[in-house]
């Protein structure tokens, strides 16, 4: 339950010697599936779950696990205190190291605000604020950061990937934290049986599970275990376990009417077959998009246009098909994510294929590795790639190119963007949209032969000092014409913060639609196969309350 990160594996390597005072990194202690820092809905610690907390000089600079049950409550020197409403708790400790603790909250533990301290060496860190709930179920995941494809398995605990799917009617068992207290010690073996009354959300439907409720071998892992409903099918199905209310965490799973790979991959049937057949499939991706924010609330700039460029170069293996991960699948919603939809694999899965990616119309934008002091290979991004002038238009052709790196060579591609017609209807600036009921949007226009045949929704709430942000995003036919966002999506989305201009209060909330046009393919050395998307999006500026 390592959190996998370049950022992370630096803090290790320059990590303080063992007589410093701990200290906990801000808004840092987190539910060890989901990884939402607090602030977030769904990020509170859940009593009875298995949380982190991230830091320096927490504990020994080797990472140390605990030996046996039952669990202890101090471990290679390090012990974790959590007070809330004066009332103070021994956590058991899991596995310790100078960046991180990973630790189980006694079900005892009050609810409420309250603080965690470490203890390293008989040195404290400085109270670090928490909320405490009774449950915020989170799914553990492939990637090892809270997202993307989850960690599910069938009864014979084989593990889903987009290359041993899931079909409607198979039981599914979701490992995660977060459901709730049980009665007695927490560290030992726990008791079997459900915990409380959670329900699943898996693509558009939503059920009872029939179990809900710790593992036998492990303190403060959890199963849910359900089945899957008919209709329900592609590589990238969304499932959360909604509990109290309370979204913790928001995974996928791959699904299939019949054999054993999922049919609507990014990636192409081809290269999914591919790893079907146990070879390694190196995939390159990169992604253009303009969103057209029409903002009628301001009196003298009427339209904001935010460009994104973005692209990963990675390599999977049969082993490693979790990390295959991309989008959503037709007709479901992913989200609400602190990270874009798209980009959700880990940084080691990464290929290098050079300093930048350029990107040339009437001008150069050029998409960097904002990671690279961490790590060589992680992906590339650029936000407004030309310094804030608009720079991706449609109609127009756009060469995509690379001078290669040491495992990806060199490319040029020739991107002719789309022209966007899907636009929504009944929508205004600044309008108020509730996060405790389902959203129904419509839209006119569009174009059939885009996207095959579907639109992208998607959105966008932010908090009034802009640290804290959090996506959703949906595809829906082109043809129907109408989608609705479910409410369990939208509870989870931050409430919108805003700005003022004047008086005029400016939401730092958005929504948007459009489509990606049809992928245009590149070959590179090192690559089997690489594609290039580009999407516009039309929307407006609104708060989510």
């Amino acid at each position: 339950m390592a959190r996998h990160s370049a950022y992370f594996l630096v803090i290790f390597l320059i990590a303080s010697c063992a007589l410093a005072q701990p200290s906990i990194y801000s808004t840092e202690v987190v539910n060890s599936a989901s990884y939402l820092v607090q602030g977030y809905p769904g990020s509170g610690i859940a009593q009875g779950s298995i949380f982190t907390i991230f830091g320096t000089g927490l504990g020994p600079n080797t990472w140390v696990q605990a030996p046996s049950l039952p669990l202890q409550t101090t471990l290679g020197g390090t012990s974790v205190n959590v007070t809330v409403g004066g009332q103070t708790v021994n956590a058991y400790i899991m596995g310790a190291a100078s960046w991180q603790v990973n630790a189980l909250l006694p079900s005892n533990t009050p609810t409420g605000s309250g603080t965690v301290t470490v203890t390293y060496n008989k040195q404290n860190s400085a109270p670090e604020p928490v909320e405490i709930v009774t449950a915020s179920f989170a799914t553990y995941t492939f990637n090892s950061a809270g997202f993307g494809q989850a960690i599910a398995t069938d009864l014979n605990y084989n593990v889903n990937t987009i290359i041993k799917t899931f079909h409607p009617g198979d039981w599914v068992i979701l490992w995660g934290t977060g459901l709730g207290p049980i009665s007695g010690s927490d560290a030992g073996l726990p008791p079997v049986g459900n915990i409380g009354s959670p329900t699943v959300h898996i693509g558009n439907a939503s059920l009872t599970p029939p179990y809900a409720g710790r593992s036998a071998s492990f303190p403060g892992l959890d199963q849910v275990q359900f089945q899957i409903p008919s209709g329900i099918q592609g590589c990238s199905v969304p499932v959360t376990v909604e509990t109290n209310g309370i979204v913790g965490g928001v995974s996928i799973i791959a699904v299939s009417a019949a054999g054993q790979t999922c049919p609507d991959s990014l990636m192409g049937q081809d290269m999914v077959n591919k790893l079907a057949a146990g070879g390694t499939v190196n995939f390159g991706f990169v992604q253009l998009y303009a969103i057209i924010l029409r903002n009628g609330l301001l009196p003298v700039v009427s339209n904001y246009v935010p460009d994104y460029g973005e692209a990963s170069f990675s390599q999977f293996t049969p082993q490693t098909a979790g990390l295959a991960s991309y989008g959503v699948s037709q007709g479901y919603c992913l989200g609400p994510t602190t990270n874009d939809p798209d980009m959700s694999r880990s940084p080691f899965d990464e290929l290098d294929a050079g300093a930048a990616i350029t990107v040339q119309y009437q001008s150069t934008a050029t998409i960097t590795r904002p990671y690279a002091t961490y790590y060589p290979g992680w992906y590339y991004s650029g936000v407004n790639g030309v310094g804030g002038s608009q720079f991706f238009w449609s109609g127009e052709p756009y060469i995509i190119s690379g001078t290669g790196g040491t495992q990806v060579g060199a490319f040029s591609v020739t991107d002719t963007t789309s022209i966007p017609s899907a636009y929504f209807s009944g929508i205004v600036p600044g309008q108020t949209f509730s996060r405790s009921s389902d959203l129904k949007v419509t839209w006119t226009n569009g174009n059939p032969g885009l996207q095959n045949g579907n639109v992208t929704i998607a959105g966008y709430s932010g908090s009034s000092d802009g640290t804290l942000s959090s996506f959703f995003m949906c595809t829906a036919p082109l043809s129907s014409q109408s989608f609705t966002i479910p409410k369990w999506v939208l509870s989870s989305l931050l409430p919108t913060g805003s700005y003022n201009v004047g008086t005029v209060p400016v939401p730092y909330g958005y929504i948007w639609i459009g489509q990606f046009n049809n992928p245009v393919t590149f070959q590179a050395t090192g690559l089997d196969k690489g594609i290039v998307i580009d999407q516009f999006f039309s929307g407006f500026p609104v708060f989510f309350q």
